[in-house]
């Protein structure tokens, strides 16, 4: 089997240091191989950089995509990219959005509240995904990390205790080995990665066409939201991106071709409103796709983990999807960096797939009824609809339910147990005096002894940051990525630093087939 070519680099001096590794040239070992350099390999790369593990990533193409589809960061996502440095660069280069909103012309149906959502981000970030690429790219750079553009995995040999990877080097043509402790699969819809670890990808094509336009508009018509017209002509939606570029996502016949400037303009006509007057400028990319619906049967197998696009795509209605694959990375990047360096049981890799599956399932769920409520034909069935859409935005807690869904703030892996929340598992919103970056905190309630815990805290073998929060009615150990893991009452908070190491290194069984 071929293997990585010596460096060409001259040798070092007799008596000198030696020379570092050329960073271009692909190293033939690695902790962590990541297949694929999009948002979910990009932000992996950097959570698992700013950990210090040691890891590759690759990618067949030579640069950062040049159009893509995803438009949104949700508040979630950019908590997420926060701890690894990212989210503030991003948010210097979208447009912050207060809500999405369902509009029939110009009559308002249903809006959800970003401004009101417990988060540093109350909005949603209207941002192509090409820009989110660049600027995580940027960040693992800065990091010290890098992409080897331009290299095809092959194929995937297990070999005890992790993988061995062949890849095609499509300058050159050389095919070259990296045996990998683990392999992470973040190649989308038709992952390689997938397909070697024999993983069934399950599901099926929805019977709807959407065309993705970004063009340049004068326009009058809702500002500071990402709007969707549920029009009897069909779905349209649209956002503002940078200067005068605007996104539109709209329902197209199955036989549409490529959209131009004049079918944009009849799109924006018979679908906007009315009264904003789109006059639509320069074309600046069109595309047409059919939406997919998948779910791979495991997550997990062995050493070999699939994150986003390559775990599961759904509809793009809701923008859920890439930042759903955001999420499954800092799952997984803590999990690898604690096993890796020790601190965790192997076993605990067997809480991604146990956490990230079901987690995927909602969120095809949830996307494929935005889907049906939003691709309504039939007149009686869409008058209905926005009838009930109207009667649904007038009820507060509605509206404040879908924010919180949308923006992923949600999402929990808290099993069925009842008891006070927040519970294990639920998502523990950032406060003052959180850990930085990765790391672990201990959130206080009132009536805590906060110099026992913080004696208790750094005692223990796991670095714990100490904040507070009155409104807890227990105190709580929040994960790297955000959710609790441990949870006491406030008499018995200091007990908690000890009991976190028990927790990592507990066996956990892996789930089910």
């Amino acid at each position: 089997m071929p293997s990585s070519p010596p460096s060409s680099a001259p040798a070092s001096e007799p008596g000198s240091a030696p020379r570092p590794p050329d960073p271009g040239v692909l190293p033939s070992t690695t902790d962590v191989l990541i297949v694929g350099a999009g948002p979910t390999g990009l932000a992996l790369a950097c959570a698992l950089r700013s950990q210090g593990i040691d890891h590759v990533v690759v990618d067949r193409a030579a640069s950062t995509a040049v159009h893509s589809r995803a438009a949104a960061v949700h508040a979630r996502t950019l908590e997420s990219l926060a701890t690894v440095g990212a989210a503030d660069p991003l948010v210097a280069v979208g447009r912050p959005g207060r809500s999405f909103t369902a509009r029939d012309g110009e009559r308002k149906l249903l809006s959800t509240p970003f401004d009101e959502l417990d988060t540093p981000y109350p909005f949603v970030l209207a941002v192509p995904q090409q820009t989110t690429e660049q600027v995580l790219e940027r960040r693992l750079g800065e990091l010290g990390g890098r992409v080897h553009r331009r290299h095809t995995l092959v194929d995937l040999t297990e070999l005890w205790p992790g993988v061995n990877a062949l890849l095609s080097d499509d300058e050159s043509g050389e095919v070259r080995s990296i045996q990998a402790r683990y392999v992470v699969g973040c190649d989308g819809l038709h992952s390689v990665v997938r397909q070697r670890a024999g993983i069934d990808f399950v599901g099926h094509d929805r019977p709807h066409n959407f065309a993705l336009i970004e063009f340049t508009m004068d326009w009058a018509g809702p500002e500071g939201e990402i709007s969707f017209f549920f029009s009897p002509a069909g779905l349209l939606a649209v956002s503002h991106l940078q200067g005068d570029i605007y996104r539109l996502v709209a329902l197209v016949d199955d036989d549409t071709p490529t959209p131009d400037l004049a079918t944009v303009q009849e799109i924006m006509d018979s679908r906007g409103p009315s009264a904003a007057g789109a006059r639509v400028g320069e074309l600046v990319m069109a595309s047409t796709w059919r939406v997919r619906h998948r779910l791979a049967d495991a997550f997990a197998k062995g050493p070999v983990f699939l994150v986003g696009d390559a775990a599961h795509v759904h509809s793009p209605v809701g923008a859920q999807g890439m930042n759903t694959g955001i999420q499954d990375a800092f799952n997984l990047a803590w999990k690898l960096a604690a096993v890796l360096d020790g601190t965790a049981h192997p076993d605990l890799l067997n809480t991604y797939e146990a956490e990230r599956r079901p987690a995927a399932e909602g969120v095809l769920a949830f996307t494929s009824q935005l889907h049906d409520i939003s691709t309504m034909s039939d007149p009686a069935s869409v008058h209905l609809r926005n009838e009930v859409l109207a009667a649904a935005g007038a009820l507060p807690e509605v509206s404040a339910w879908l924010a919180q869904r949308l923006a992923q703030l949600a999402g929990s892996y808290a099993g069925p147990a009842a008891g006070p929340k927040p519970r294990v598992g639920d998502r523990m919103p950032p406060r003052p005096g959180m850990a930085d970056g990765l790391g672990w905190s201990l959130v206080l309630p009132a009536g805590a002894d906060g110099l026992a815990v913080k004696r208790a805290a750094e005692a223990g073998p796991t670095p714990l940051a100490v904040a507070y929060d009155d409104s807890l009615p227990h105190a709580v150990v929040v994960r790297p990525d955000g959710h609790i893991a441990l949870t006491a009452p406030a008499a018995e908070a200091a007990a908690l630093p000890g009991r976190l190491a028990d927790w990592l290194n507990r066996p956990r069984p892996r789930p089910a087939a």
